[in-house]
């Protein structure tokens, strides 16, 4: 069963290929403000490399956010067409469940004017999903860091694209309406 997983919530499109749950092949590539321009150029290589079709994929995992709205906006897009084409089961996560696929730390992710999304998540549980300033995030922390750990002066842990992907596989939540899929927007309260 061939599997894929679109991240374009943040600075980064993230395109993951799995066949039964394993990773295959993808693209994390760095794309601010050219996810648009990307995506499907890299989603055809992605498929005509492994000499597949978008009828030959039977689920796919979008992520809606927190992040850039358009950017969730675009993937969204992409898997509302595809869903119109292909009678496939899509999957939704969270920006959070995608970077940060360990047991604890700390997801960043740049909400611009001096805040951030965060998501602090403690002996695998989720403790805290929200905006906050970068003060309040330093009051915060549970180590390690991921994503725009630089906001508050610390180095981000890197994770491979594959690791993220099979992740969100037993993170995720089927939808059974593609079409009333949003962004998952979180304002400072």
């Amino acid at each position: 069963m061939w599997q894929l997983v679109i991240n374009t919530s943040h600075k980064h499109l993230s395109l993951g290929l799995l066949k039964n749950n394993h990773f295959v092949d993808g693209f994390h590539d760095e794309a601010f403000k050219t996810q648009s321009e990307l995506i499907l150029p890299r989603l055809k290589h992605l498929l005509e490399t492994h000499h597949l079709t978008p009828m030959d994929i039977h689920q796919v995992y979008i992520g809606l956010g927190p992040g850039s709205y358009t950017g969730v906006r675009i993937g969204l897009t992409v898997v509302k067409t595809l869903s119109l084409v292909n009678s496939m089961e899509v999957y939704t996560f969270t920006s959070f469940d995608f970077f940060l696929p360990l047991e604890s730390g700390t997801v960043l992710l740049d909400a611009r004017s001096s805040r951030a999304y965060v998501g602090i998540k403690s002996n695998s549980k989720w403790t805290f999903q929200g905006i906050l300033t970068l003060d309040e995030v330093k009051e915060r922390l549970i180590g390690p860091y991921f994503q725009d750990a630089h906001l508050i002066d610390k180095k981000a842990k890197e994770v491979a694209l594959s690791e993220m992907c099979e992740n969100i596989i037993h993170h995720s939540q089927r939808c059974n309406d593609v079409h009333a899929l949003e962004p998952l927007y979180i304002k400072a309260i």
